[in-house]
């Protein structure tokens, strides 16, 4: 296995930094999995990411919920748990961008439900097809079409999706809609629900037949395949449903949430079955992790995106390492989905260019200071309005941004400037100061996130909002949401349970 110099500078265009990559592969002796460069080549690790959509920690069986998630647990024995893991965002579309690009939302710029990953960003696919891996990606639901950007660098990128998310028969459409070709809001927006009303998702099942039936057919080493399940997310739902039903539809979504569990489980058990029956499997890591959580009435809530409880940002995270190396070892500092980008690369001896926020879960001597920092754009799409600012009126919004630490957590929800304002004339910091709403919580007497403490423990919070104005100076603004949605998108993020 050859490695990326690490002084190659990357290149402009998409082409250039492949060539620029394979280039400097030529330039330098072999990796070992930790990055040092030896005089003897090492084979690189095949990859397999298994990603569960709104999947929480606390409900598989190796971090002890009660039901049986036998094919995780099994995986779990083989592999490392990292047992605080965190999403640096609470959905979908933000929370994958910055898994494949190693970098913050204010890095990779998608933040609102209409941004795309831009082909300037070089993704986790990119970096490892330029040095000799085959790529392939079989996702499970129309977020990660590839219209918005994800299969940048994948040989192979399947989303085809065969259901409804809506269980009205009227709500159905016939044939693929196509995306939308001006990139308006309005047109995504008006794609996206005609998306949900015919092609949105395909079952678990479907998915593992899928994968399985790729790793039949393509037998290259090195290989690097991306497997999406749509898992537990809400579906099924009725369009406007009287008001005396929806208490009676949100229990049943609730109720269906364990069973698509152990649904989801029973097909990862599939794929996993079919990689331990592949001649690859001895040198093949295997990374299972999840987007997101999801609030299941706790704190009154029900679904994701618009909160940063621990229920919607803890999420899973088990590596198998190659010929189940650390086989049962559990990791208790804190981790952060963001890392799983370094340590890919870190499988394949290979290094990624320029600065990246994600740091490898196998290194040696991981940061003394581990803090997660945490955010979400989409409640802006809702509180959006108009307020009176100084001597003029202002479209502000709110955002939450939080960071998590081993004993405490600190949410900030902040006024942010919304659709048609200019970025470069910023609201009064006094403006700011004074309607910004802290929550603490200790997690060391309080594990649920019942009780805010800000005002108990000042010295707590003042340290805690000083990591979140480092990550503002090191990491930068960009991106925003454009914080108008029509009617048809309010009516397309309630069917998805994002309903404020």
């Amino acid at each position: 296995m050859w490695c990326m110099h690490p002084g190659a500078a990357p290149s402009s265009t998409k082409s250039g930094r492949a060539s620029a990559a394979l280039a400097a592969l030529a330039l330098t002796a072999g990796c070992t999995l930790l990055g040092a460069c030896r005089s003897e080549p090492t084979k690189p690790a095949n990859v397999v990411l298994i990603t569960v959509d709104t999947l929480r920690a606390d409900r598989l069986s190796p971090y002890g919920y009660k039901i049986d998630t036998e094919a995780i647990a099994d995986l779990a024995a083989r592999g490392i748990v990292y047992e605080k893991a965190f999403a640096d965002t609470s959905w979908t579309l933000p929370s994958l961008s910055s898994v494949m690009t190693g970098t913050y939302p204010s890095v990779h710029g998608v933040r609102s439900w209409n941004d795309i990953l831009g082909d300037e960003q070089q993704t986790l696919a990119e970096l490892l097809k330029a040095t000799g891996y085959a790529t392939a990606a079989i996702v499970g639901s129309y977020p990660l079409d590839r219209y918005f950007g994800f299969a940048q660098g994948f040989d192979h990128y399947d989303d085809e999706m065969t259901r409804s998310l809506f269980a009205d028969s009227e709500a159905k459409t016939t044939g693929i809609p196509e995306a939308p070709s001006d990139g308006s809001d309005q047109a995504r927006n008006e794609w996206r629900l005609l998306r949900e009303k015919s092609n949105a998702y395909r079952t678990d099942s479907e998915v593992a037949d899928t994968a399985i039936a790729w790793l039949e057919r393509n037998r290259q080493e090195p290989m690097f395949l991306w497997v999406h399940f749509f898992g537990p997310h809400e579906k099924g739902k009725r369009i406007d449903v009287e008001a005396e039903q929806k208490k009676a539809q949100l229990d049943a979504q609730i109720a269906r949430y364990d069973p698509d569990v152990e649904e989801m489980d029973r097909q990862v058990g599939r794929l996993l079955a079919a990689l331990r029956a592949d001649p690859r499997y001895p040198n093949t890591a295997v990374l299972f992790h999840s987007d997101h959580g999801q609030s299941l009435k706790e704190h009154g809530l029900f679904g994701h995106g618009f909160d940063l409880y621990d229920t919607s940002v803890h999420v899973p995270l088990i590596v198998r390492l190659p010929h189940d190396r650390d086989a049962g070892e559990r990791v208790s500092r804190l981790v952060r989905n963001l890392d799983i980008f370094a340590t890919i690369l870190e499988l394949a001896g290979v290094d990624a260019p320029g600065e990246r926020a994600s740091r490898s879960l196998l290194a040696e001597n991981p940061d003394a200071e581990n803090h997660a920092y945490l955010e979400t754009h989409a409640v802006l799409a809702f509180s959006a309005r108009k307020v009176p600012v100084g001597d003029r009126e202002r479209n502000i919004g709110q955002v939450l941004r939080g960071t998590r630490t081993d004993d405490f957590k600190l949410i900030s929800r902040e006024p942010f400037l919304a659709g048609g304002e200019d970025p470069d004339d910023p609201l009064p910091d006094t403006y700011l100061e004074s309607n910004t709403a802290l929550q603490l919580f200790d997690h060391r007497s309080d594990r649920e996130e019942k009780k805010n403490v800000a005002s108990d423990l000042p010295d707590e919070t003042a340290q805690l909002r000083k990591l979140l104005d480092t990550h503002d100076a090191g990491h930068g603004e960009s991106g925003g949401d454009s914080g108008e949605l029509s009617e048809s998108a309010r009516e397309r993020l309630r069917s998805l349970g994002y309903d404020p």
